[in-house]
């Protein structure tokens, strides 16, 4: 799936390349699990309007990390969680922001169930790509 991203701070994957390949590029940084739950997430748009705050990590059936955000409704009611690949966030100061995909595209993921995953403990280290302010 290729996504595009008009966020200025942002980098999306160029065309033909993988999610984890353009995530390299964003010079990931050592992170705590734990330092991520609660963060704001950013919609990945121009105005940057908070999207919802990391309610949690995973590893999915195939290893591969997503961060359980809220999608949708107004002011965080009628929001539903999504998983979002971690390679496609980056880390935006305090906050951090989706740069791989659409509004559009993420309303089109499911509703994150919890069946066939399993929590990313607080005390593991991952790396989260970096992106610059876009004002």
């Amino acid at each position: 799936m290729h996504a595009q991203s008009t966020t200025p701070g942002g980098m999306p994957p160029p065309p033909g390349m993988s999610l984890p390949a353009s995530a390299a590029m964003r010079f990931p940084q050592p992170v705590r699990v734990g330092d991520l739950l609660g963060r704001e997430v950013l919609r990945p748009v121009e105005s940057q309007d908070v999207l919802g705050r990391v309610r949690r990590l995973v590893r999915d059936g195939d290893g591969r990390i997503m961060v359980v955000v809220d999608f949708g409704g107004f002011l965080g009611l009628g929001a539903r969680p999504i998983a979002v690949p971690v390679d496609a966030m980056v880390l935006l100061g305090q906050d951090m922001e989706i740069v791989a995909f659409t509004p559009k595209q993420l309303r089109q993921f499911p509703t994150f169930l919890p069946a066939g995953t399993t929590d990313v403990g607080d005390d593991t280290i991952i790396r989260v790509g970096l992106a610059k302010p876009s004002h």
